[in-house]
């Protein structure tokens, strides 16, 4: 399986110092974690749900090939408590599945992010690519024939 992350070229891609420091949906501060996604398309969405009107410019695009027999625990909407998206209770079931395994898989609304633990012992079977710079279409932030966003 392949999943993909991008992020700030200025940060380490795989250490998860960012998660650490800043915490997130899925981790409290203080907690190491990678959020993955199982495609290009949502990585560059989680990123751009979470951006003002500018551009984002200087991002690399990281992916990782994780075993098929890696375990994973998965979460999905079914499974999750009606106030999940609320930041105490899904930091603490992200943690918990990051802790139990190597990769969470978080399923809602047919999409799969991940959260992978880096320090987890079974994250050393997982392969890392080298990050590549990525460029930020204009055409997802900008009206139709304008070249900056509003």
């Amino acid at each position: 399986m392949r999943a993909y992350r991008l992020c700030r070229a200025n940060y380490p891609t795989y250490d998860g110092e960012g998660a650490r420091r800043a915490g997130g949906r899925w981790n409290s501060k203080g907690i190491r974690v990678l959020y993955m996604s199982e495609n290009r398309s949502l990585a560059v969405l989680e990123v751009l749900v979470h951006l003002s009107a500018s551009i984002p410019v200087r991002y690399v695009l990281g992916a990782a090939e994780i075993p098929d027999d890696l375990p994973i625990e998965e979460l999905n909407e079914k499974s999750l408590p009606e106030n999940w998206a609320t930041l105490d209770p899904s930091q603490q079931m992200g943690q918990a599945a990051a802790h139990r395994n190597p990769l969470g898989s978080l399923a809602v609304s047919g999409e799969r992010n991940y959260v992978l633990n880096p320090f987890h012992p079974d994250s050393s079977r997982i392969a890392f690519a080298d990050p590549v710079p990525f460029r930020f279409d204009l055409r997802l932030i900008c009206p139709k024939g304008q070249t900056t966003p509003i």
